[in-house]
């Protein structure tokens, strides 16, 4: 009696084949997809899981951002970033941690005349108990930074979302600071939402370069299907990655950006 033949077996994905799915299904453009698979194939003998060193080559591909702590002067730190991306909250998150850090913060919003605005701006300040203020005329702020020098480390700004009027207005407060002879020194980070498209992104990149960015923000990681063409902006921007935000909390979904958790975003599509 002749044997039964055996039942057809699926082909076997490659590891390889694996790394470049979840690559693929996360949003990672061509280049980036080439980058990491040569890189895993070209430390095959190290005898590492191609998914893990398909992790270490997709963390080293990014820039990160640290925002140096200021000594003897107080940082100004703007958020920029259209409307809906996130900036409030993910002020608030930051100003939790540098809270939790032992540093004085001042919460301030650009966008004054918006009774909404100014009311989750209170918001936030009472939840973190610190100063939260409306920037209605920032030589009022300038001014007080010069009355008071040291007592305040960070005011953290967030903006209108009209980047151009932001960009205007953080301009204007620096230079009234230096007037008034206040010891500060501005620098800003552009918020990127995982959800925005390719053209929204270049907007407000585009908005926001005259200040100089240190960094970007990327946010709503949670919202997002596919997560890094976000970081890839940032990448090829020439913009360091400094927090990842994914979700609401002030705490837990707030993250300083590193190689492990672009990693986690590029083969998880989340941070793990």
């Amino acid at each position: 009696v002749a044997a039964p033949e055996a039942a057809p077996q699926p082909p076997r994905r490659s590891p390889l084949a694996a790394v470049e799915r979840r690559l693929r299904e996360h949003g990672a453009t061509k280049p980036l997809r080439d980058h990491v698979l040569e890189g895993v194939v070209a430390r095959e003998k190290e005898g590492g899981h191609p998914l893990d060193v398909a992790a270490e080559e997709g963390g080293k591909l990014f820039d990160y951002a640290t925002l140096e702590p200021a000594r003897g002067e107080t940082a100004l730190l703007a958020l920029v970033g259209q409307s809906g991306v996130g900036k409030s909250p993910t002020l608030a998150k930051l100003g939790l941690r540098l809270v939790r850090a032992g540093r004085s913060v001042v919460l301030a919003t650009l966008d004054a005349d918006r009774l909404g605005a100014a009311a989750q701006i209170r918001e936030f300040g009472q939840k973190l108990r610190v100063p939260a203020i409306a920037l209605r005329d920032t030589a009022n702020l300038a001014a007080e930074l010069a009355r008071a020098p040291g007592r305040v480390d960070v005011v953290l700004i967030d903006g209108t979302g009209d980047e151009t009027a932001d960009v205007e207005a953080l301009r204007r407060l620096s230079q009234q600071c230096d007037e008034a002879g206040a010891r500060t020194r501005l620098a800003s980070l552009v918020v990127l939402p995982a959800t925005a498209s390719a053209a929204a992104l270049e907007a407000t990149t585009s908005a926001a370069a005259p200040l100089e960015p240190v960094g970007a923000v990327v946010t709503k990681l949670d919202e997002a299907d596919e997560p890094l063409p976000a970081l890839e902006h940032a990448r090829s921007h020439g913009l360091g990655l400094a927090f990842l935000t994914n979700g609401p909390d002030l705490g837990p979904h707030f993250s300083r950006a590193s190689a492990e958790r672009v990693a986690d975003v590029a083969l998880l599509g989340r941070i793990g």
